[in-house]
């Protein structure tokens, strides 16, 4: 994680809801079928590495906590995205519409603009905010969230999740749990600036030297510099 101990990041919601819609949960808990089935070596040849070897990937994909939706729903999208009606036996609102007219031009359109409801507040510490995005490398079936940045330190209220259905045609139903965003808690204070300029001989000599490791070690990076989150 980003963050281990401290500080804490907290999901609350109207006591009626408790125990009705699924709880927010840690996106290590909820990994993809089709990387549980992978294996780390293609043919079981240690230098035919998969993308289970890889720590970066997996970094992302365990980083943070998933909310995923209410309830079950179930849509109905004709009119190639233009029309779109759903049901939900929920007590509470689950999506609310928006226009094409709100994003015109944007590159997903003509899929349908929608708007999950989302009741799980969240508060993290000071200096802390959140992004919100699409489940990380994961296979997304029914919907795509649109990404933002919440400074939840400051903002004690419901966050919604605008996106877009991914299907533009046809019946579906988009399950209880359903991911739909992936939270991310990070630190503010980074700075804006940064330094952009050519490599020094110290550096090149270094990216000499790490080139050199690589070529003598399979796995550099994760046997050595990667520290598990």
């Amino acid at each position: 994680m980003i963050f281990r101990r401290d500080p804490k990041i907290t999901f609350t919601t109207y006591p009626h809801l408790k125990d009705v819609i699924p709880d927010p949960v840690p996106a290590r808990t909820v990994m993809p079928e089709w990387f549980k089935r992978l294996k780390p070596f293609v043919n079981d040849d240690p230098k035919g590495k998969t993308i289970k070897r890889c720590p970066p990937f997996i970094d992302i994909l365990q980083t943070g906590w998933l909310i995923g939706a209410p309830a079950d729903t179930y849509l109905t999208i004709t009119d190639n995205g233009a029309n779109v009606s759903w049901e939900s036996e929920f007590s509470e609102t689950v999506l609310e519409e928006h226009s094409h007219d709100q994003i015109v031009g944007h590159s997903q359109i003509p899929k349908p603009p929608l708007k999950f409801i989302n009741y799980w507040q969240i508060t993290t510490p000071p200096g802390w905010s959140c992004m919100f995005v699409p489940p990380v490398n994961r296979d997304l079936k029914y919907f795509e969230a649109i990404s933002g940045i919440v400074d939840t330190d400051k903002y004690f209220e419901y966050i919604n999740f605008p996106g877009f259905l991914i299907p533009t045609e046809g019946s579906i139903m988009i399950p209880r749990g359903e991911p739909i965003v992936q939270v991310i808690p990070f630190k503010r204070g980074f700075s804006k600036k940064a330094e952009i300029r050519a490599m020094n001989k110290q550096e090149l000599e270094k990216l000499d030297f790490t080139r050199r490791q690589r070529s003598s070690k399979n796995s550099l990076y994760r046997d050595t510099m990667w520290e598990k989150k």
